[in-house]
């Protein structure tokens, strides 16, 4: 879907972005993270020609995005950044309508999406169509940002930090339905964050920056078992990385015949959907050393162990 191929971006004697060779399939999340001034966000803008490279090449769909006027290019792209830019005079419908209205879509058509996207991110027509961004919480004008981006059915979107001025509860449910969203419309996303558990819990890939280079592109599971020496070690974390690639698996992973263990009416359970991370949090809070799984139906389908877990977050 994506490939950058030598791209850098010199501004004056500082160099933004060093040659960075990556490549994202379609219908994947890759998170671009570093810290501050790494690079990430002037790749992004590369990617979408608000900032044209020094040298290197952009390729989408295997065509070279300089064979497109950077106006035709960006109505292809979505494009979703931390501060939203909702126009303040204009309506959540007029927000949402923007892009197809540049397309000269009809407005039976524009209609019929915007009523599409607020369903799909839950949001009532009637109660939200005609407010206006100041009246809209921040997750609200986030999901109406998010909304706008994907309002011309792109098959990429770019994401700047999008949920980094949210509230951690809000941020957490915004990142799960946005990864729903994803999966259910099969768009390629590629995201800039400096927050690694929000990579993890939502890319596919993750590339980490430092200093204007890619120092290492890898799935979050090879990222946490194998961080390059140095700057990605530190960046996933010394004790911090048993728990994480818990949190990359789902309990059913571990799940065992309840025959193995002795239960009884006061042994805790835990939903089978929720990940490993999950289910130690609730052993050390219970107190318990093993866990009773239930289904949806809060049926017993298994146990869980927390000699288990510990092995798990070990990597065995």
């Amino acid at each position: 879907m994506i490939e950058l191929q030598g791209l850098t971006r010199v501004f004056g004697e500082r160099t933004a972005v060093d040659n960075l060779n990556l490549r994202v399939e379609s219908g994947q999340i890759c998170a671009l993270i570093g810290t501050s001034g790494c690079g990430k966000s002037t790749t992004l803008k590369m990617i979408n020609r608000l900032i044209e490279p020094t040298s290197g090449t952009v390729l989408i769909n295997g065509e070279d995005i300089r064979n497109q006027q950077p106006e035709q290019l960006r109505r292809r792209i979505g494009y979703a950044i931390q501060g939203i830019g909702l126009f303040p005079h204009r309506s959540v419908y007029d927000n949402i309508a923007t892009v197809p209205r540049l397309l000269n879509w009809s407005s039976e058509q524009v209609d019929q999406r915007v009523h599409e996207l607020l369903d799909l991110l839950k949001m009532d027509f009637d109660t939200f169509a005609h407010q206006y961004p100041h009246r809209l919480s921040g997750g609200e004008q986030q999901r109406i940002g998010v909304a706008r981006a994907l309002a011309a059915r792109p098959e990429l979107m770019l994401m700047d930090e999008p949920f980094g001025a949210l509230d951690p509860l809000t941020r957490e449910r915004l990142q799960g339905e946005l990864k729903q969203i994803q999966r259910m419309l099969g768009i390629t996303i590629i995201l800039v964050t400096h927050d690694i558990e929000e990579a993890i819990r939502l890319a596919d890939q993750i590339a980490v920056m430092d200093g204007g280079k890619l120092l290492q592109a890898a799935s979050p599971r090879e990222l946490l078992r194998n961080p390059r020496e140095g700057f990605v070690s530190q960046l996933v974390g010394g004790e911090e990385r048993a728990l994480r690639l818990l949190s990359l698996s789902p309990i059913a992973d571990l799940v065992q015949p309840t025959e193995l263990f002795e239960l009884n009416e006061d042994t805790p359970s835990i939903d089978a959907h929720l990940t490993l991370r999950d289910a130690l949090a609730r052993q050390l809070w219970q107190r318990s050393p093993v866990l009773r799984v239930v289904d949806a139906n809060g049926a017993t389908c298994g146990a869980i162990s927390v000699q288990e877990l510990l092995s798990a977050g070990g990597g065995n």
